[in-house]
């Protein structure tokens, strides 16, 4: 692995024996350490104490973790899966430079970042489960969330394409449900919020290219598939994504879609079949053409949050 050179060594002891010249510099072995169960990491006077693995990415692992105050965190690690030492702390730079930019209620909040033991951390609020575990609970009437669900996504959106970035990945599995207790009345319900998570391949929208960004089969949109017939990867990805998320909510389950299906406009007559006072709003964010889509997070919002008081 490339790595950068170590400092000249201390002046050897003066033993009467001759000294072996040294090289001016000399290179420094790096060696990904990840970290062990029940594992006690000091950083900065700080203390994080490692738990279970509980996920694994293409670009790194995430692990239970707590400090000293008693709160839920996630020790995510980036792993250099054929990487240098050196284009896997440029990656866990970019990263960490993307996450203290976008800090907003509904984006998962980054608490610290460092290198230990020639692995880079980046500790992370932990929340209570994904969107995921929400649409796979049949006793549940999904629809109720939608404007729940709509409103925390649609705010992280806006504060995200207002800085110039695109997500580019909303799904269930990156919505994550955060539950905040009140301490002094342990028995109270808990109040419940939605937030955006796992902003790795967010880029910003000037740098985006239509064929070298990451999506999932499912959520493929049209402009990625035919960017020359319906428009260019862009915010209106996003757009595109928060609307299925709120389909699989109206439909009762994540809807499965072909490309074929996708370019003849599926997602988009799926939604105009359901007996949902939230279809209009989510069919014209799921048009095929980025012109004819939704164009903003906030006018999403308004067009949900209008057919939620029309129905009151």
């Amino acid at each position: 692995m490339a790595s950068p050179t170590a400092p000249n060594p201390l002046p050897a002891l003066d033993t009467g024996l001759p000294v072996p010249p040294v090289e001016a510099s000399q290179p420094v072995s790096r060696q990904f350490t990840p970290p062990a169960l029940g594992e006690t990491i000091t950083v900065d006077g700080k203390y994080y104490f490692v738990g279970q693995l509980i996920g694994r990415g293409s670009f790194g692992e995430a692990y239970e973790c707590t400090d000293e105050w008693s709160n839920d965190l996630v020790a995510k690690i980036l792993v250099p899966r054929n990487q240098t030492y050196d284009e896997v702390k440029e990656n866990w730079q970019q990263e960490l430079q993307k996450l203290m930019h976008l800090r907003h209620p509904n984006i998962t909040f980054i608490h610290q970042a460092f290198e230990y033991k020639d692995t880079f951390y980046l500790i992370i609020e932990r929340c209570t489960m994904t969107l995921d575990a929400i649409l796979s609970d049949p006793k549940l009437d999904h629809e109720l969330w939608v404007p729940y669900v709509g409103r925390d996504i649609l705010q992280a959106l806006d504060y995200i394409h207002l800085l110039g970035y695109v997500h580019k990945d909303i799904h269930a599995g990156n919505v994550f449900v955060a539950q905040s207790f009140d301490r002094m009345v342990p028995t109270k319900d808990p109040v419940w919020s939605f937030k955006v998570g796992d902003l790795g391949i967010s880029r910003l929208e000037t740098d985006i290219r239509a064929f070298n960004t990451l999506l999932a089969q499912w959520m493929i949109p049209p402009e990625a598939l035919d960017p020359n017939a319906f428009g260019v990867v862009s915010r209106s990805t996003d757009i595109y994504h928060a609307a299925l998320l709120l389909l699989a909510l109206m439909n009762g389950g994540t809807p499965s879609f072909t490309p074929d299906e996708v370019l003849a406009g599926a997602p988009r007559k799926l939604a105009e079949s359901l007996p949902s006072k939230f279809a209009p709003a989510v069919a014209r964010a799921l048009r095929r053409h980025t012109s004819a889509r939704t164009p903003t997070a906030m006018q999403f919002w308004r067009e949900l949050s209008s057919a939620t008081s029309s129905a009151a």
